[in-house]
């Protein structure tokens, strides 16, 4: 019930920052905004901090909308995360191996959507990397890498083209120990769905933000919003800020969950091929029409490192992308070039 919700009212100007594990891309609000109808909530959701920022006549009515789009997250997150007995996910991966289980449409469009980008990626972006996901977890914790033996036996187990969708609503995965997770592509999801959710509450100027995975719509009275994507290296600074309207954002970094083991960083973000962390990239910020779609190709990218992921990017209708390679030196796509800037 909508009243079992929490709710945090922002009431301050200046650059709101997501202290959560995913925190890289700030949005910049002038002051006088919020006396003039500028409305902003948060709450913890899927792992990480969600801020709805609304513009309308009514506090009361967008606090009400907020909990409804909020309610709509943490739906989404009880059918897909892994963590949850309950959710789809968690189903289909204790049915490995066997016939599959049938499963919510939403779960099956978003398998279905990850998948094409599976196969625009050449397996760069593959949900089923559940077995090493589980393995660097491990890592991450006692603070070294696992042995290559156990990353061979996780890879074994890594494979996108082993995940199927069944007519009637069923998934399966071919072998027992496979598992999927979502957490590349779930989060823009739910951010669309509470986006759609708001926008049919009447709220034309908006934004949904979930630990970096960003959509808006509308404008601010004066203009495009504005983001800053945060520097990959220095937690505390902006980088670049991208002016966007009507337009979702996603950015995966090399820093959001990681540790340093003999001088060397091992991050979260894995290479389905060779199921060690991906090697080439710094961060990869993009943009599109859609979170879901932006939130796996920002992944994808990224594991294809600066040059094939550059070149994906480019032979997408709708797609744009900013990607700071190891060294920190940007690339970015030709549409961008009026609406970003670079701050030294």
């Amino acid at each position: 019930m909508l009243s079992n919700l929490r709710l945090f009212p922002f009431r301050k100007g200046g650059v709101a920052y997501l202290p959560f594990l995913s925190a890289f891309v700030f949005l910049v609000y002038p002051t006088s905004l919020f006396s003039s109808g500028l409305y902003k909530f948060h709450q913890v959701a899927m792992g990480t901090k969600v801020e709805i920022t609304l513009m309308g006549e009514s506090e009361e009515s967008a606090q009400k909308a907020a909990l409804q789009a909020f309610q709509e997250i943490k739906r989404i997150e009880y059918l897909m995360s892994p963590w949850i007995e309950s959710s789809d996910v968690n189903r289909i991966n204790r049915s490995a191996g066997n016939d599959g289980v049938k499963v919510s449409p939403e779960t099956i469009e978003v398998i279905k959507r990850a998948q094409e980008v599976s196969k625009l990626s050449g397996g760069g972006f593959d949900i089923t990397v559940g077995p090493l996901v589980e393995l660097w977890r491990k890592a991450r914790e006692r603070g070294a890498p696992p042995e290559m033996e156990e990353v061979k036996e996780a890879l074994n187990l890594v494979n996108f083209r082993n995940l199927k969708t069944h007519y009637g609503g069923k998934v399966s995965l071919r072998k027992k120990g496979m598992s999927i997770d979502l957490g590349g592509i779930a989060k823009g999801y739910a951010v669309d769905r509470a986006f759609e959710l708001l926008k049919a509450l009447g709220y034309r100027n908006l934004v949904v933000n979930a630990g970096g995975d960003l959509r808006v719509g509308g404008s601010k009275p004066e203009g495009p919003w504005s983001i800053g994507i945060q520097h990959p290296r220095d937690p505390e600074k902006i980088m670049a800020r991208i002016s966007i309207s009507d337009t979702a954002v996603a950015t995966s970094g090399d820093y959001e969950k990681f540790f340093i083991h003999q001088d060397k960083r091992y991050h979260h973000i894995l290479n389905p091929k060779n199921g060690f962390p991906a090697e080439g990239c710094q961060s990869v910020t993009v943009l599109h029409k859609e979170g879901a779609t932006a939130d796996a190709l920002a992944t994808a990218i990224f594991v294809l490192g600066p040059e094939k992921g550059y070149a994906l990017c480019q032979t997408l209708e709708g797609v744009e992308c900013l990607i700071v390679d190891k060294q920190g030196k940007f690339t970015f796509s030709p549409n961008l070039k009026d609406r970003i800037s670079f701050i030294p």
